[in-house]
């Protein structure tokens, strides 16, 4: 389990030394690490540590209740420390946002040329047979053009081809934006 840091390690183990000189009356013992003493003063706080985590991810996952109980302000060459640690923490090895146009999740988005030209391709490819249930307009059925991958989720993939697929109304309405279900290869 991954606990997401977002003040300095540096501030925080001052701050759980503290609070378990506060709770247990000592901070430090020979061999023990600061985290397995903070579970402990936790524990005795009425926090009782789940057995699927380290005593750390236990402290850090406690880490607000830590910062309120041992009531001490970062100074301001602290907080700059933590608004950079936060900050890069939350941007390493990720790739920058796409900007995405967001004319493509509206009801607006199904009347323009580009998605009537589309859906058309995709009604000539797949034929207009519902890839669920099998239902066709000679049986009475309203064809839907679906995208398997939401709009609303992959707005980057409403003018894909191949995130399309031809469902019946009442298929396409039961699978709804939840669902990414890919009836083409059934």
């Amino acid at each position: 389990m991954e606990i997401v840091k977002t003040i300095s390690n540096k501030y925080f183990n001052r701050c759980l030394r503290l609070y378990c000189k506060a709770m247990l009356g000592y901070s430090s013992k020979c061999g023990m690490s600061i985290y397995v003493i903070g579970a402990r003063a936790l524990r005795v706080d009425g926090l009782l540590r789940p057995e699927d985590m380290t005593p750390e991810q236990w402290c850090w996952k406690n880490c607000q209740y830590v910062l309120s109980k041992a009531k001490i302000e970062p100074s301001k060459k602290e907080r700059q420390k933590n608004r950079a640690a936060a900050e890069k923490r939350h941007t390493v090895g990720k790739k920058p946002k796409k900007t995405v146009n967001k004319f493509v999740t509206t009801d607006d988005f199904l009347t323009t040329y580009e998605w009537r030209k589309l859906r058309m391709e995709a009604l000539k490819k797949y034929g207009p047979k519902c890839m669920c249930c099998g239902a066709t307009p000679a049986t009475g059925a309203v064809m839907n053009v679906d995208h398997i991958k939401p709009r609303k989720l992959f707005p980057e993939l409403a003018l894909e081809l191949t995130n399309l697929q031809i469902l019946c109304h009442e298929c396409n309405h039961g699978k709804g934006n939840w669902d990414q279900s890919d009836w083409r290869n059934q």
